[in-house]
């Protein structure tokens, strides 16, 4: 079992550097695979083990790797996301900021790209 997580362990940061989508369903599959391939390699001995690649035990496999999935949400500070409405509204109102200043930076930072690229 864990030789498997291992092997399953690279193949995501494979498939990570690739930039190509990861989700618990192709992992888990992914696993199924790996598992069945390793007990077709290691002969009638290793026959009588099974494995389900179950929510539970992608959990654990999750913590034991450190991996982590972009559809999944990331842990976020809710105090400091819950007070930003009024810190931007401070921010606003003392640099006197308006809608047609953002304008005009938009459209020169949009017209300076191609000068930078």
């Amino acid at each position: 079992m864990g030789h498997m997580e291992r092997l399953l362990s690279l193949w995501i940061e494979e498939q990570k550097q690739q930039n190509l989508p990861l989700s618990t369903l192709l992992i888990q599959d992914k696993a199924r695979r790996l598992f069945a391939q390793l007990q077709h390699e290691q002969g009638s001995g290793a026959q009588a083990e099974t494995f389900g690649a179950s929510n539970g035990w992608f959990a654990r496999f999750k913590v034991r790797h450190n991996v982590l999935l972009t559809d999944e949400p990331a842990v976020a500070d809710a105090q400091a996301a819950a007070c930003y409405p009024a810190v931007l509204h401070t921010i606003l109102e003392e640099g006197r900021y308006s809608q047609c200043h953002f304008s005009l930076m938009a459209l020169l930072c949009h017209s300076l790209t191609p000068l930078i690229q």
